[in-house]
């Protein structure tokens, strides 16, 4: 797929969210990544991309060769169906997730059957009923030390 052709994903079925970033997470979102032919993705682009494919309720999730069973909160992905939406090397791909888990912006599980992504920075999300979901894969507040 030409990325030309390519839009991205946004959330949809949301209507508000609540994220905890860190700075160095915060400071990655304002930034942004080169394609493979120069051109410039807003990383939040990229981010909003990944978390428009969460599932918003238990499922089968859709368009993969093998596709799994996913809980609310949970995304199925492919490291080569990015690479060709995104026009990023594989490479490159893997390196990008690694570091949006480095920032936890996401966390990732990688099989050879398939790979699933969680949004620990995600609190939670109103959808547009009304309802609110609080994240089942955030992660539990680190103990901070006080300076003395």
């Amino acid at each position: 797929m030409d990325k030309e052709k390519y839009s991205f994903l946004r959330p949809t079925g949301i209507e508000t969210f609540a994220f905890i970033f860190s700075a160095g997470a915060l400071q990655w979102l304002h930034g942004t990544t080169t394609d493979d032919d120069g051109r410039e993705i807003g990383n939040f682009t990229l981010f909003a991309d990944l978390l428009a494919r969460m599932a918003l309720a238990d499922g089968t999730a859709k368009d993969f060769h093998r596709p799994l069973t996913l809980s609310v909160g949970q995304a199925q992905y492919s490291e080569k169906q990015l690479s060709t939406q995104w026009n990023i090397g594989r490479k490159r791909i893997r390196r990008l997730l690694d570091e949006l888990a480095s920032l936890e912006l996401i966390d990732t599980y990688r099989s050879r059957v398939a790979s699933v992504m969680t949004f620990p920075c995600l609190l939670q999300w109103m959808a547009k009923d009304g309802s609110v979901v609080s994240n089942p894969f955030i992660h539990k507040q680190r103990e901070r030390i006080e300076p003395l």
